[in-house]
Parts: structure tokens; C-alpha cells; sequence
């Protein structure tokens, strides 16, 4: 996967050939779609992540001002309750509304004074700066989550830089798709912190997660059991865990690639192992393990705190 990090290499000789050649292969193809899922059949049988390619229907510059803008609604998330445990079922993590909607379910789990959580994290396929909402409602101070480490740092060496050296940076807060790419083609090391938010959930949290649980909710399920004590219940994660980037093909297709790979505190490199939940279960039974198991769990210090 390092060989895909760095975003200079797309202007290289060997990528102008690698592209001169796809362009030529997709001139004989009546049917642009196919070739691209042929394509990226290609890829995820050499074992790589985040490697796609697709019709061009929007430039890279528009893809990013479009994840920086777009709004999902209201099937982003999902609240239900049993009795007095909530199920919070988030579906994707991208979208400007998908982070106040996050906000609203916990500020309903405060007011109803939830007594366990189950975060369904099932088929999520990731995204961007909402994880920081469910993150943050969960958590009573800043937590270090891990790092991104891009092309530069592994230039360089293939060691991972130790927690010193993490947290001599200035964690990166921003809330920009464009400038999290500009920023890791820069750095090499981009220090990943999560900073509590209001009302906060103290109770006990088990968290669902199946083959297709990938990237950014892999990241916050691996968190919140490393330094929450919640639970994973299910099924082993995609481990499909890093930062993607879309570059512009001349002008039929997009090609996708990773930009930085991402190191938890934890449980270390996601991208390639997954995680493994605590209780296995069945699909149909993983919400009725983890339900189940919550009556045994204790909270942090009291449940919810009231919003202020």
C-alpha cells in the first residue's frame, strides 16, 4: 500500500504509462462501469484497500468541495430503544447534518437517562468528521486516538514513531475533507485527537460490527473499546483502514487511492487485520448478545450528564 501514499506520484513517468495504458484498455471496452468494477476486482485480489477506480462524474476538485458540503438526512442515523437501552445505528459517518444528528441522539439519551448504549456500526462504510460527535458524547476528556502517517514518513523509515513523538505535534482539528488531503501531503505524521463534547454518556456501550464495519467506524469502534471499555459484538471488521484521495483520470474517470495509513494507540495498524470482536455473534443475534451483555457492564461514573 506505501507505494500509493504519495500524491506526486500520479504526476510521475511511471504513472502517465500506468494511465496512457487504462485509457487505451477503457477505448476498447463498450461498457466504462464494467471495466472499472473489473478494475477494482483487480485490486482488492492483490489485498488493497481504497483502490478504486470510476466513471468520472464529478472532477477530484468537485468530489472535494462536494464531501465537504453534501448533507445525507435523515437515514444517516437511526435511534431506537428497548426499554431504557438505546441503539444508536449509524449508518455512514460522511455529511454536514450526519454530526448535529449525532448531537441530537445523545442530548435523547441524556434526557431519558439511558443506562446502556449499543452503537450499531454495522455496514458502515466510514467517511469523515462525524465520528468525532459519537467519539466525543462518549468520552469525559481529550483522548489520543493514534495517528496518520503519509508517503513522507515513510520515506524515511518503516518504524512507527513512538507516542513522544505524537504528542509533541499539534493534533489536527480541522473540518475540511480538501485541507485533511493538503495537510497529510505535507506532513508526515498527523496526530489524531478526540476532544469530549456535551451532554456526555458515562454508561456502558457495546458496539456491533460485521465484515462490511470499514475505514472511519473501524477507527471509532477500535477507540472506544481502547480507552471506553465498550465491547464489540459480531463479526471481525473489513480492516479496510485508510485515508483516500480521488485524482482526476483525464477526463472519463476517477481514480481513487490511499494517501495515509492510520496507527491506533491501541491496537496499533488497522488497515489489513481488522478488528475482532469480543463475543462472536450471528447478524441476527448481535443485537440481543450485546443488550444481554450491557445488564453485566458497569458505567464510568453515572450514565448521561444533562446538556448544558
Amino acid at each position: 500500500m506505501r507505494s500509493f501514499f504519495d500524491p506526486a506520484w500520479m504526476m510521475t513517468p511511471q504513472a502517465r504509462l500506468l494511465f496512457s495504458d487504462l485509457m487505451i484498455a477503457a477505448g476498447s471496452i463498450s461498457d466504462p462501469d464494467q471495466f472499472c468494477r473489473s478494475f477494482d476486482q483487480s485490486f482488492q485480489r492483490l489485498g488493497l484497500s481504497h483502490v478504486a477506480l470510476s466513471v468520472q462524474r464529478r472532477s477530484a476538485a468537485q468530489l472535494g468541495r462536494y464531501f465537504d458540503t453534501m448533507e445525507v438526512g435523515s437515514d444517516a442515523i437511526d435511534l431506537t430503544w428497548y426499554d431504557t437501552v438505546a441503539c444508536l445505528t449509524v449508518h455512514t459517518f460522511m455529511g454536514q447534518d450526519t454530526g448535529p444528528r449525532i448531537m441530537t441522539a445523545f442530548q435523547e439519551l441524556a434526557t431519558n437517562d439511558a443506562m446502556g448504549l449499543i452503537i450499531d456500526l454495522r455496514d458502515n462504510p466510514g467517511g469523515a468528521f462525524a465520528m468525532r460527535n459519537l467519539v466525543g458524547h462518549c468520552l469525559s476528556g481529550e483522548v489520543d486516538a493514534g495517528m496518520f502517517l503519509g508517503r513522507r514518513w515513510y520515506a524515511e523509515t518503516d518504524l512507527v514513531p513512538d507516542r513522544a513523538q505524537i504528542e509533541a505535534l499539534i493534533p489536527w482539528q480541522g473540518t475540511s475533507v480538501v485541507d485533511l488531503w493538503r495537510h497529510l501531503a505535507t506532513h508526515p505524521i498527523t496526530r489524531v485527537q478526540f476532544l469530549p463534547l456535551r451532554p456526555t454518556y458515562r454508561g456502558p456501550i457495546a458496539i456491533l460490527i460485521n465484515g462490511r464495519t470499514q475505514s472511519a467506524a473501524e477507527l471509532v469502534a477500535e477507540l472506544l473499546r481502547s480507552t471506553r471499555g465498550a465491547r464489540l459484538v459480531g463479526e471481525p471488521s473489513a480492516g479496510a483502514m485508510l485515508v483516500q484521495r480521488p485524482f482526476d483520470v483525464g477526463d472519463q474517470f476517477t481514480l481513487s487511492l490511499p494517501v495515509a495509513d492510520y496507527i491506533s494507540h491501541g491496537s496499533g495498524r488497522i488497515e489489513g487485520s481488522g478488528l475482532v470482536p469480543d463475543i462472536n455473534a450471528r447478524t441476527q443475534d448481535a443485537r440481543s448478545v450485546a443488550q444481554s451483555m450491557l445488564s453485566e457492564m458497569s458505567p464510568i461514573g453515572g450514565n448521561a450528564e444533562d446538556p448544558e
